[in-house]
């Protein structure tokens, strides 16, 4: 039987080689904390460094996050601390070394949709919301046949109680009386006229009136083959043979004359009949004669004849004729202003709608919530160095500020094997440290630490028992002189600090900016300051800014244009119509003029329409969304104005205006609400004026406005803090011209070389060091210059300041000069719009009116533009 080997046989390797195997395993394998833990580290103290520098009410933030927001266009559903990779470029993965192999890679770039379901919940309120009438130039409400707006052919009539004289045999519904009106019928906008429209006319329907008998319901015929229902002025049919058989005479029986019922397939039209009484032809066209019809004193049905002295019209003629210059124009497609197929409904934003968009995609906003971040990351840096830091390992890279605590012995794990001719020699070395360093306020380095070192020479009579030795270091080092106190130490803590105030001041800044960039499309000047400064055109953002405000006027402008097309395709009508008659005065040059004018307002329409369409593609993309998104502006912001011009397009139209109701319709421009800056009116000074010169006030005015935007401007603060940056300079870099004296005091406890206890130390087993480090300032020119231009910055900073305060107020007084100009120039366009109007009036009638004897009227040649109030 064999005998069991003895402890004292068993290879070292089996009992020894497990436990340090598995401590290797553990220190060298552990990866440490995962990525959303160090994640969601940063942000817990990029809050905190946040919110603390941001409790002034005048720059105060409420939330601060840099997580984009769930809706926007840039937010990512994925993992953010192990994305999926974005798709790369083919060309150059090829032609370069790839050494990740990413587990998801993405087709396309990850892109948020969410800002869409925002846009189709809007669309949706507002469809649900009562659909307001019509605004279009002259447009009426709606009937119960249907819409007659500009464009579209008149509604046609109900149908007749008898068959239609077109319909050879057909007879009448029992109990249809002759004068039963006709019912309402069916009528789309989109109907066409004349032979187009056998397709499109719906089918009338009979007399609901006529339940008991059988109903005839004629089939579809042609919309231009109903007569007008107005008596006054027949509406002429573009059809001949229409026009040819209404005006035949049609019996009580419904037969024509001339034609028996039943026989009409028989006996053509007008052909004689024997059994009918002979009755005189009615010929095919009331004005055969092709001349006659082109004499223009040929007398028509409606026609206005001139009462006036030598065949001219008079005062009220053609007061009544001139609001035939004043057209009709039809509702503006804002679809088609856009770009948009005509029948698409894109999504309309209002102002409100198009902020809450720029602060949810807008990629400058992003920009500089990111920018804080980045300053505040430097802020938690700085605290850092000033807390105490803890370290431990085997061979650590990381020291603390302070340093590794004494002179300790080199901490590894090592195992080594020599074989040579006496044999195989083995050594097992364990070393680990640990501790804490801080850096004190006045520049001390204090650490401690633990080393120990574990060592099993695997040879010799006792390979069993390990030579093990441990310390506990303490030191402490302290500058004197130069790099010593705390103006030196606290400066990077404090400079970071401060450059986190300057950075939330400037975000602060930067968000009334954006509401001014994205409503109005321009920026206020920074005066000096590096934060922010350049919010709008740094490299992480190129987005344009254009503003809500001047897209709708660019809207309005394409409007306006339309308005004038009108107006001088209808002169121009009216010209070329007038220029035949001998009382109208008119001259083939004035002709031609108008007609020039014509073509510029037609090349002036196009050009708008292009400006506003790319305006709009670029307010897409300063709220961060695509430029081919269908989406436009509101025009409400602008209907006030377009409501005025509509009522005074009517009140040109009716033949009984009166110019005392001008100023009426003039009022309705909408009025400028006043400006107050400490309690005083910006606009006050002129308001009620003739003659806009009482400014004894003036200067009052401009000193409040100067004193407020020295209180209250951020980045008139942060100028006379960085002053006092530079001031502080001075005392640094004067530290640099010092000498050196260091002092460093190091005293460690050690354990006895004999004993196997690691923490067995021993009170008499202690070192102790006392290190002095001095130098004389001999070679100090680099710290020379340093420290002449740090007075020289501070200097120049003064003056850098003396200049920004001088500029802010000239900018302050020249703004409110110009707004109050602008207030002005508001006013008198309101009398200039009266103005125009009744120079319009007056040279429509003038066109009309028969020429005087005198000198020629060249004025009347050029048409006046519709004069356009500011908004």
């Amino acid at each position: 039987m064999a005998e069991p080997r003895s402890k004292r046989n068993v290879p070292i390797p089996y009992r020894f080689g497990a436990a340090p195997a598995l401590l290797a395993l553990l220190l060298g394998t552990q990866p440490g904390c995962t990525r959303e833990f160090f994640r969601e580290w940063a942000n817990q103290d990029v809050s905190e460094a946040v919110f603390e520098k941001s409790r002034d009410p005048r720059w105060r933030l409420d939330t601060f996050s840099i997580e984009p927001p769930a809706m926007s266009r840039f937010a990512d559903p994925y993992d953010p601390d192990f994305p999926p990779a974005p798709p790369d470029d083919h060309a150059t993965a090829a032609l370069s070394p790839v050494p990740q192999s990413p587990d998801n890679q993405l087709m396309i770039p990850a892109e948020g949709t969410g800002y869409i379901e925002m846009l189709e919940r809007w669309q949706q309120e507002r469809e649900s919301l009562p659909k307001p009438p019509k605004r279009g130039n002259g447009a009426k409400p709606a009937q119960p046949n249907g819409p007659e707006g500009v464009g579209q052919p008149a509604a046609p009539p109900g149908p007749s109680q008898t068959p239609s004289p077109f319909l050879p045999g057909a007879a009448a519904p029992p109990g249809a009386g002759a004068t039963t009106p006709p019912q309402a019928s069916t009528w789309k906008l989109d109907q066409k006229a004349g032979a187009e429209a056998r397709k499109t006319t719906p089918i009338l329907l009979a007399d609901a009136r006529t339940a008991g008998a059988k109903k005839v319901i004629p089939p579809p015929r042609p919309a231009s083959s109903f007569a007008t229902a107005n008596a006054e002025q027949p509406r002429r049919s573009q059809d001949g043979a229409v026009r040819r058989t209404a005006q035949q005479a049609v019996d009580a029986d419904n037969s024509i004359r001339g034609v028996r019922p039943g026989d009409s397939e028989k006996k053509p039209l007008g052909q004689p009949d024997s059994t009918l009484t002979p009755v005189s032809p009615v010929p095919l066209d009331p004005n055969p004669n092709e001349r006659d019809m082109a004499d223009p004193n040929l007398a028509r049905p409606g026609q206005m004849t001139p009462e006036g002295p030598k065949g001219a019209f008079t005062q009220e003629q053609a007061a009544e004729l001139s609001g035939v210059l004043v057209p009709s124009i039809p509702e503006l497609n804002e679809a088609a202003a856009a770009g948009l197929p005509s029948n698409s409904n894109p999504y309309k934003v209002t102002m409100q709608q198009a902020f809450t968009l720029a602060l949810i995609n807008s990629r400058a906003y992003q920009s500089q919530l990111e920018g804080v971040y980045s300053t505040a990351l430097a802020v938690t840096l700085q605290r850092f160095q000033f807390q105490p830091q803890f370290y431990a390992g085997l061979s650590p890279q990381t020291s603390p500020l302070a340093g590794f605590a004494g002179a300790i012995p080199p901490n590894r794990f090592n195992y080594q094997t020599r074989f040579s001719p006496g044999g195989q020699v083995s050594a097992l070395q364990i070393s680990e440290v640990a501790g804490v360093g801080k850096l004190l306020n006045s520049g001390g380095q204090l650490a401690l630490g633990f080393a120990n070192q574990v060592v099993f020479n695997l040879v010799g009579k006792n390979p069993i028992q390990p030579s093990v030795q441990s310390s506990l270091p303490i030191s402490f080092f302290q500058p004197f002189l130069r790099g010593g106190g705390r103006a030196v130490i606290l400066e990077a803590l404090t400079q970071a600090e401060r450059n986190l105030v300057y950075q939330v001041r400037s975000f602060a800044k930067f968000r009334q900016e954006f509401i001014v960039a994205v409503l109005m499309g321009s920026t206020v000047q920074s005066l000096g300051t590096t934060f922010g400064g350049t919010a709008f055109s740094t490299g992480s953002n190129s987005d344009p800014t254009t503003g809500f405000i001047p897209v709708a006027f660019n809207l309005a402008q394409v409007s306006i244009d339309r308005r004038n097309v009108a107006y001088f395709e209808q002169l121009v009508n009216l010209y070329t119509q007038l220029i035949d008659g001998e009382a109208s005065g008119l001259t083939q040059l004035q002709v031609d003029q108008a007609r020039s004018n014509l073509v510029r307002a037609r090349q002036t329409l196009v050009q708008d329409t292009l400006t506003y369409r790319f305006s709009l593609d670029q307010f897409k993309q300063q709220l961060g969304l695509p430029p081919d998104l269908p989406m436009i502006c509101d025009l409400s912001l602008v209907q006030p104005f377009v409501d005025v011009w509509d009522s005074i397009d009517d009140w040109q139209r009716d033949p009984k205006r009166d110019l005392k109701d001008l100023p009426t319709l003039v009022g309705k421009v909408p009025q400028l609400e006043d400006v107050v800056i400490d309690g005083r009116s910006m606009l006050g000074l002129y308001k009620g004026s003739t003659t806009y010169s009482e400014e004894e006030e003036l200067e009052d005015v401009l000193q409040a406005g100067v004193r407020t935007a020295l209180e209250y401007r951020l980045d008139v603060m942060n100028q006379r803090a960085q002053l006092y940056d530079t001031w502080r300079q001075i005392r640094v870099q004067a530290n640099s011209l010092k000498g050196i004296l260091n002092v460093g005091v190091t005293n460690q406890v050690l354990t006895p070389p004999t004993s196997t206890n690691p923490f067995g130390f021993f009170s008499q087993a202690t070192q102790f060091s006392l290190v002095l480090n001095a130098e004389l300032p001999l070679i100090r020119l680099a710290e020379r210059n340093n420290f002449r231009a740090a007075i020289v910055n501070y200097e120049r900073q003064r003056r850098n300041l003396q200049n920004i305060e001088d500029s802010l107020k000239v900018q302050l007084r020249q703004d409110i000069r110009q707004m109050q100009v602008a207030a002005i120039t508001y006013e008198i366009a309101k009398q200039s719009l009266e103005l125009n109007i009744r120079l319009k009036d007056q040279a429509f009638e003038q066109i009309i009116a028969p020429p005087r004897e005198g000198p020629a009227r060249a004025w009347l040649s050029r048409p006046t533009r519709r004069p356009k109030p500011r908004t």
